[in-house]
């Protein structure tokens, strides 16, 4: 989940478009110029994908908006679950070296969890971000938070 309250300086840091993004940026039309840039700033920061479009606070959408000089309300009409979407995953995958995880993966991080984590560790909250850091370190989209 990606915290609400943003200070300016951490918008700046974490959700800035360098001139390599914007052109990728640009080469979409209306909302999926947006939504393809929370996708990608997203996976940059996280290393893995909104769940939902509700997710992503709407201090984020203005700052992203507002550096590609389009309205926020073109927000709401990019489809999460589309093609589009689909398409800019893989892209954004791709762009990262990153690929999705597979149930192969899914079992060598259940093993590394037997054996390097739970031993010292078994509560739920503290094991998670160590999980996404592994997919991370791994090069791997993690599956979604259920499945972590």
């Amino acid at each position: 989940m990606v915290k609400a309250d943003w200070e300016h300086d951490e918008l700046i840091e974490n959700w800035t478009l360098v001139p390599q993004e914007l052109e990728l940026v640009r080469n979409k039309v209306g909302g999926n110029q947006i939504g393809f840039a929370l996708l990608l700033k997203h996976f940059q920061f996280f290393a893995r994908f909104p769940e939902q479009q509700s997710s992503i606070p709407q201090v984020i959408i203005s700052y992203i908006a507002n550096q590609i000089k389009i309205p926020e309300t073109a927000y709401s009409s990019f489809d999460w679950q589309g093609r589009s979407a689909k398409v800019y995953r893989v892209e954004i995958r791709r762009l990262f070296n990153f690929r999705v995880a597979t149930v192969q993966d899914s079992a060598q991080i259940s093993d590394w969890l037997i054996k390097e984590i739970l031993p010292n560790e078994q509560r739920i909250e503290p094991i998670k971000p160590r999980v996404y850091q592994r997919f991370r370190e791994l090069q791997i989209e993690p599956p979604t938070a259920g499945q972590v």
